[in-house]
């Protein structure tokens, strides 16, 4: 009788286990496609579903930025894996060989950063507002949170090159785009100078934690692991990969670092881990005091610490 328990026991054991093990496998599977994979509400085009609980969750819509009243230009590029990219360049009314290339944030498009585009207009330098991969107008399946974006970003300098040879590159990126640029700046293309990371996360696994606790309600382990071989295999690219903490001490040229002491999606700490890190020459930080995520930019003294950082690196 108690080996006819015992088997059930262990019967019973493996047989959870087994299930457990599946719930978890497609459960990471369900977590690649919600947190990166285009498409929502019936709209193809639409940012994936996580976008509206981490993003716009507390039921504000993101607004879009005015367009900025200069003379503009349609580009577009081909990506090494063959994507058409889009992008707009905005020139400004006195010629400069000075530019920038602003990368929005995550679920997004180029028209919620042309205000920041339309500051450095009025600054006098060229503006180079992309649709990452899988955003906006350009094309793509899945969001790859930074580690392929980087590669776009460093072709769109090209890009600039190409069309002014004397042309010194600042990149400036918010949010996801934080994360692309400084992915980005650990190999730059020729002319890059400097890079502006604002409200940017220093590792996808660990941001990916906290949404999986928000979102599924689950532990993060074993789901994390599961979910990186899913995002491998589907998307392209591991959580490593797009984490600027792995190459942030490779960066060489001059960092801005920026965040909001009050960011509840991305951790204030998450800076001060990466500014630590950053072996560059030039490396600066600033804290938006009071400011949630990717809203520092209100703060008043945040274009004049950009523009003070630029005029030193450029």
């Amino acid at each position: 009788m108690k080996k006819i328990f015992l088997t059930a026991i262990v019967t019973f054991v493996i047989t959870m286990t087994f299930f457990i093990g599946i719930i978890i496998y497609f459960a990471g599977s369900l977590f690649i496609d919600m947190a990166l994979r285009r498409g929502s509400m019936g709209d193809p085009q639409a940012p994936p579903a996580v976008f509206r609980s981490a993003i716009e969750g507390n039921g504000k819509a993101i607004k879009t930025a005015p367009h900025p009243d200069f003379e503009e230009a349609k580009w577009s590029i081909q990506s090494f894996d063959g994507l058409t990219l889009k992008a707009t360049h905005f020139i400004p009314k006195t010629d400069s060989h000075r530019w920038v290339i602003i990368v929005h944030g995550y679920g997004l498009g180029q028209e919620y950063i042309w205000d920041y585009a339309e500051e450095y207009l009025k600054a006098g330098y060229h503006a180079v507002t992309p649709d990452m991969r899988s955003s906006g107008d350009s094309e793509g399946k899945y969001l790859t949170m930074g580690a392929l974006e980087s590669r776009d970003v460093n072709d769109w300098a090209r890009k600039i090159r190409k069309h002014d040879p004397n042309a010194d590159i600042l990149l400036h990126g918010v949010s996801m785009g934080a994360a692309t640029v400084m992915l980005a700046a650990a190999q730059p293309a020729p002319g890059i100078d400097a890079v502006i990371e604002d409200s940017g996360y220093s590792g996808l696994k660990k941001l990916f934690a906290e949404e999986i606790d928000k979102i599924l309600g689950m532990p993060s382990f074993p789901l994390l692991e599961i979910a990186d071989a899913f995002c491998e295999r589907r998307a392209g690219f591991s959580f490593a990969e797009a984490s600027p903490e792995s190459v942030v001490s490779d960066v060489r040229i001059p960092v801005l670092f920026i965040h909001g002491d009050e960011d509840k999606l991305v951790p204030y700490n998450m800076m001060q881990e990466m500014y630590e890190a950053c072996k560059a020459p030039g490396k600066q930080q600033y804290t938006a005091k009071g400011f949630p995520h990717a809203a520092a930019y209100q703060d008043k003294n945040y274009f004049p610490t950009v523009f003070r950082f630029a005029e030193r690196n450029l």
